[in-house]
């Protein structure tokens, strides 16, 4: 299909046999990559956390999975008429849902953990393809040890599955095998599982028509029109009034559909300013180098600079050697990474393409300083990762004491929750006893708080308009309000708006103190009662 050659660091005679120092493996290079994933294990293990991970998506995909398991179709059971979903596809939650009938959250916090762990072993293939088996092990090593990988391999998220599925694909074409059903099915599962997996299904018709091979483009093609037409068709049978995926794209918040869209003009510009956050912060984060939640650390900055130059550098030079479908699916996957909103970008974005931009930064790394020999270019190798490497266990390092006394308490029934979380998982507990099965409450989180408390309810609005705000609660039938402090939306919307009409609420229980998570009650007549100050 494409050109074959050796590429950067596979020119030397003896790139299996390595220094002396490496004799001893004989012909077990294998065991080297084995061990690397069992330190990913152990140092996954150290830094677990056994409580839910408190972002809404979490709880929205275990409750997508339960209603799947319960045969109640793909439905948000969550919400009020408990309506057909119709944003995240059904790939994971469906894993979660097989899976709920053998146990619970810490079992789909196993699932991640085998997907991150299959991950490197699958970097290890993907990297062979490019260097020799010293430097496919440095490149898997040093994926296996990033922070950001070990963060989400305990985390019930998409992201660990997506990235196992996306690099499955790549290694399903390696060493210029035709694609076949197991990558065509693999790009398939990357795309029911996340809708970034467009970019997989683009990369391998494209990747194929390039290649001339026609029957494998007609696979492809079919294969990539199934699911993206079957995705957006049931999507408009189920949710006509929500915006598509490439809708969402051009909204500049699409949180807050009021903000409007970008034009054709602003999207250069929005690119420009997601390729410097990434490349100057999100990246370099990823290995545990400082980063700032606005502006630069200079450090980690120019790190970041560095980093990428020689991922670049990599890519185009193996893409010169020998075109793969890591060298199309990389470019389209950050293409398409680079125009989404900016409230989008962060590093958990990077975790699926992480281990190929590492790939490429070890290939070109090999590249920049083949000329000098081998002696150098491993000298070099071994700089550079050992310092990413160090950075990278000294951050993940910093966390295990913390984590490993967490995992102690949750043991001993004493879950180590921030207060802000453990106040709104106390008070869903305290919903489920203390209101009439049925009620609506309104809350930041409503999945997750429907976990614990079994109630329905919707997100309030996101506006300074106080009436749309009461407006919207009113239209969702909402007989409770939660006052939370999850977020900071809370206080920009909801608190003002509830003190812009304290007669419309009644304050049914405080967890936490004056400051802390109030549920309210709705009023349907006028009547005075205190609620929390905004803050």
């Amino acid at each position: 299909m494409t050109r074959r050659s050796k590429g950067p660091g596979r020119d030397s005679a003896s790139e299996d046999s390595g220094p002396a120092a490496l004799d001893g493996w004989g012909g077990g290079w294998e065991y080297g990559i084995l061990a690397l994933v069992a330190v990913h294990v152990l140092l996954a293990v150290l830094v677990f956390e056994p409580t839910l991970f408190p972002g809404a998506d979490a709880g929205h995909y275990m409750v997508l999975g339960e209603s799947l398991r319960n045969l109640t179709g793909f439905r948000d059971i969550q919400l009020p008429g408990s309506p057909l979903h119709a944003k995240f596809p059904p790939g994971y939650p469906l894993i979660l849902a097989v899976a709920g009938w053998f146990g619970g959250l810490q079992l789909f916090k196993a699932i991640s953990l085998a997907f991150t762990a299959g991950a490197v072993w699958l970097t290890y293939r993907i990297a062979r393809s490019f260097v020799d088996r010293r430097a496919s092990l440095v490149a898997a090593g040093l994926f296996a040890v990033t922070p950001v990988l070990l963060d989400f391999s305990h985390r019930v998220l998409s992201e660990a599955s997506f990235t196992f599925l996306l690099l499955a694909v790549v290694v399903a074409t390696l060493d210029d095998r035709r694609v076949g059903v197991l990558a065509l099915a693999a790009a398939a599962g990357a795309f029911v599982t996340r809708t970034a997996g467009l970019s997989v299904l683009l990369a391998l018709v494209v990747w194929t028509l390039l290649s001339k091979d026609r029957r494998a483009s007609v696979a492809a093609l079919l294969v990539a029109a199934a699911c993206v037409v079957g995705w957006a068709v049931y999507q408009h049978l189920a949710q006509p009034s929500q915006p598509g995926y490439l809708q969402q794209l051009i909204q500049v918040n699409p949180y807050v559909p009021a903000d409007g869209t970008v034009g054709i003009a602003g999207l250069p510009v929005r690119a420009a300013q997601n390729l410097w956050r990434y490349v100057s912060s999100e990246f370099p984060g990823s290995f545990g180098l400082p980063t700032l939640r606005r502006g630069t650390v200079f450090v980690t900055a120019a790190s970041g600079v560095l980093l990428s130059a020689l991922a670049l550098t990599g890519w185009l030079r193996s893409a010169v050697d020998r075109l793969t479908l890591s060298h199309v699916l990389l470019a389209l996957y950050v293409g398409l990474i680079l125009v989404w909103p900016p409230v989008w970008t962060d590093r958990r974005f990077l975790i699926p393409v992480l281990s190929l931009l590492i790939v490429f930064g070890v290939t070109g790394s090999l590249a920049l300083v083949e000329r000098l020999g081998a002696r150098a270019s491993y000298g070099f190798i071994a700089v550079l990762c050992g310092g990413l490497t160090t950075v990278a266990l000294v951050t993940s390092g910093a966390l295990i004491p913390g984590r490993v006394a967490c995992q102690v308490a949750y043991r001993g029934g004493e879950p180590c929750d921030r207060p802000p979380y453990a106040e709104f998982y106390a008070m869903a507990r305290w919903a489920a006893e203390n209101t009439p099965p049925g009620s609506v409450i309104a809350n930041r989180s409503p999945a997750t708080f429907f976990l614990l408390s079994r109630r329905q309810g919707d997100l309030y609005g996101y506006s300074r308009d106080a009436d749309v705000v009461i407006g919207g609660l009113e239209e969702m039938g909402a007989d409770y309000v939660l006052v939370d402090r999850l977020s900071a939306t809370t206080r920009m919307y909801l608190i003002p708006a509830i003190a812009a009409n304290l007669d419309r609420f009644e304050v049914m229980n405080v967890i936490g103190g004056e400051e802390g998570t109030a549920l309210l009650r709705m009023l349907p007549v006028s009547r005075t009662a205190a609620v929390p100050e905004a803050q």
